[in-house]
């Protein structure tokens, strides 16, 4: 098989073609960067036990797809994977489409058979890359783009009677509805949300930055809550989420809750910038946050391929009834006797053998 996960003979091949890796899961590489060598032996600690995976490429007699690999981010409860890198580039020189593809069919593969329904890949808008997932099976659900705040976060004083506290567990069911309210339907289907299968939490209940702690805040209105605004702490930069209706004329509630997660960045004296994702459908964002003092740091795109499993059915297999049989007629004791049949056979055995049984049969009277 050409591709297989990593073991650590691989490390000089893997270290290799580090240098050439696009990333992907670009929130992760801003918050907390790590080698794609380190992320491939990371899988072998005890205390990180299916959080990721490395699948290595080589066959050398191959013209084009020779050597490379694939990393994924593996989120078993929700039966999902998140890609973080794919090696070589397309623009390396050894970097091909075809690669790419012999690493995501084949891992695709060896996902589905670990009962991982669903692959995300989070890339830079451009058509090469676009173009090249949609041609191994992704589709692009949403696109995005990622504003930064490269200045230290201005401290602002909490307004008076503001309904702002920090998320509880009984909040729970009203985050769903409300992510319910400010995402499009294709998009809660492509995040397993709506659809058939099996159902999950909303991204607004959960975390895909792995090992970043994340700090919720909700904001209670008149009918429940109206708005959310989270914060993701990292080693080089903080990641800003927020959930509100960003088409309401009345911005009132968006500025409230940006305000109040600046003011908690600040108090927490983070280091590095402050990033906040915007998509299509959350115009209304984009120039609030440029009053802020962000800026557009690049655009990306959202993609999803779902994995079919194979299901196995019941079928009913139903035996042909068998037909009665007939009562047997009695039999007779008496023995029968030499008939025309056996006659006329007699006297088709040449004279030696009739001579040679005639005399046995007389034997067997004398006797």
């Amino acid at each position: 098989m050409p591709i297989r996960p990593f073991a650590p003979g691989d490390a000089l091949l893997v270290q290799r073609l580090s240098r050439y890796a696009t990333r992907f899961h670009i929130g992760r590489f801003l918050l907390q960067p790590s080698s794609p060598l380190q992320a491939a032996f990371s899988a072998y600690l005890p205390w990180a036990y299916r959080s990721g995976i490395t699948y290595v490429l080589r066959q050398e007699e191959h013209g084009l797809a020779r050597a490379g690999f694939v990393q994924w981010q593996l989120h078993p409860g929700r039966a999902e994977a998140d890609l973080l890198a794919l090696s070589p580039a397309l623009d390396a020189p050894n970097g091909h489409p075809a690669v790419w593809h012999k690493l995501l069919a084949e891992s695709a593969l060896a996902l589905a058979d670990q009962q991982f329904r669903r692959l995300y890949s989070e890339l830079s808008d451009q058509p090469l890359l676009v173009n090249t997932f949609m041609q191994a099976g992704f589709h692009l659900y949403a696109r995005e783009t990622i504003w930064r705040l490269a200045t230290e976060p201005l401290a602002f004083a909490a307004s008076a009677g503001t309904a702002l506290r920090p998320q509880s567990g009984q909040d729970r069911w009203a985050l769903e509805q409300l992510y319910a309210r400010i995402t499009p339907a294709p998009v809660r289907q492509a995040e397993a949300v709506d659809g058939e299968g099996g159902q999950f939490a909303p991204p607004i209940l959960f975390n895909r930055h792995r090992h970043q702690p994340l700090t919720s805040f909700v904001l209670d209105g008149a009918d429940g809550l109206v708005g959310c605004v989270q914060i993701i702490w990292g080693k080089t930069g903080v990641w800003l989420r927020l959930w509100v209706d960003s088409n309401d004329p009345d911005t009132s509630r968006v500025h409230l809750l940006l305000r109040h997660g600046l003011q908690q960045i600040a108090g927490a004296s983070a280091r590095g910038p402050v990033y906040c994702a915007v998509r299509d459908y959350q115009s209304g964002l984009s120039s609030i946050l440029e009053e802020y003092g962000f800026a557009p740091f690049t655009d990306r795109v959202r993609m999803m391929r779902p994995i079919w499993q194979r299901a196995k059915k019941a079928v009913e297999n139903r035996l042909p009834s068998l037909e009665g049989v007939a009562e047997a007629m009695p039999g007779s004791l008496v023995m029968p006797q030499a008939t025309s049949e056996r006659r006329g056979t007699m006297e088709l055995l040449t004279p030696r053998v009739r001579t040679a049984h005639n005399r046995s049969e007389k034997s067997d009277v004398t006797t």
